[in-house]
């Protein structure tokens, strides 16, 4: 990496020993992202930050690409996009997309009116208040309700589908305590495949790595055949053996291209930058919309993003190498 940075300085958040999987797992990404600049003979350091100190490391981060993995600590979604923001505030430049982005995605309801305004296909639903659910006579059930800043699938324990006005209200009051001042979004949850996009950036273009499928392995009914947070992080548990990434083949070339089209239509308007990943879900028509747009999806060696890119035939190094080379060309 001849003409790529002279330093940089792998930022995360820091973890405490008790932290869950969701926290705990941005230290997979900092040795993946280690891994990949020793592979590219760049020199680099490493910092863990704690939440809204990011201004005590600005020595160590001046003249250096920051391969930015500050995340939200639990509960605190608002201070991802703030310590991004503070980074632009120190002139550095880091990798992934800017604060704007993150701002916005971080709120999925501010992410749908954006990509509805575009004429990207949503599935139904919005805001739900559970002392006034008048959304719910607008938006047909089944409805899976989630919290609106959250990431990782947080909020998206036990069953979140609801098939009844009751079960929705009292769903949504149970976020809404558990989740103070945050709202609740309701949408139609849709019965079909389910997709993701990893999206990075090469050159001044976004290239699509190969879409990947989340299949549901002998789901029994009762089980929401759904990405929660037991799929993700309950190690051994039937949601996480049982939900299975699979690379589908030529006989959807027709469906994973329309995916692809849609998860690159996103790149634009949502402002983002270096690396990136779209969700999508089948109607019942099978027809794909976008559930959602993760602006810093999970680095780690077994995650989704990495698992697209060996799919791709890329290594680590040729990762890591894209996305510090679309922070040195920011500004």
């Amino acid at each position: 990496m001849s003409a790529g940075p002279k330093r940089a300085v792998i930022a995360h958040t820091a973890v405490d020993p008790e932290a869950d999987p969701s926290t705990a797992d941005v230290l997979d990404q900092a040795r993946l992202f280690a891994d990949g600049l020793a592979a590219l003979g760049v020199p680099f350091t490493t910092v863990a930050v704690e939440a809204g100190r990011v201004w005590e490391h600005a020595r160590a981060l001046a003249g250096a690409i920051v391969c930015n993995l500050l995340e939200a600590p639990p509960g605190k979604p608002q201070l991802h996009a703030a310590a991004t923001a503070a980074l632009e505030l120190l002139g550095a430049r880091f990798t992934g997309s800017p604060a704007g982005a993150l701002w916005l995605t971080t709120d999925k309801l501010a992410t749908r009116s954006v990509l509805a305004a575009e004429g990207l296909p949503v599935a139904a639903g919005g805001r739900l208040d559970p002392e006034r659910p008048e959304l719910l006579d607008r938006v047909p059930p089944p409805w899976i309700l989630k919290p609106a800043w959250e990431d990782a699938s947080v909020g998206l324990e036990g069953d979140p589908v609801c098939a009844t006005r009751e079960q929705a209200v009292a769903r949504a009051r149970a976020l809404a305590a558990r989740f103070p001042g945050q709202p609740v979004l309701a949408e139609r949850f849709l019965p079909g495949r389910e997709f993701n996009v990893s999206l990075l950036a090469t050159g001044t273009s976004v290239e699509a790595l190969p879409v990947a499928e989340i299949a549901f392995v002998d789901f029994p009914p009762g089980v929401p055949a759904l990405v929660g947070y037991e799929a993700k992080w309950a190690t051994g548990s039937f949601e996480e053996t049982h939900t299975v990434r699979r690379f589908p083949g030529r006989e959807d070339a027709a469906l994973l291209g329309r995916i692809r089209e849609l998860a690159l239509a996103c790149w634009r308007p949502c402002g983002l930058a270096g690396y990136a990943r779209v969700d999508l879900r089948l109607d019942a028509d099978g027809a794909p919309a976008i559930l959602e747009v993760n602006t810093n999806p999970c680095l780690a060696p077994d995650a989704g993003f990495i698992a697209a890119a060996r799919q791709a035939g890329m290594s680590i190094a040729d990762v890591v190498g894209r996305i510090v080379a679309a922070a040195s060309g920011r500004w």
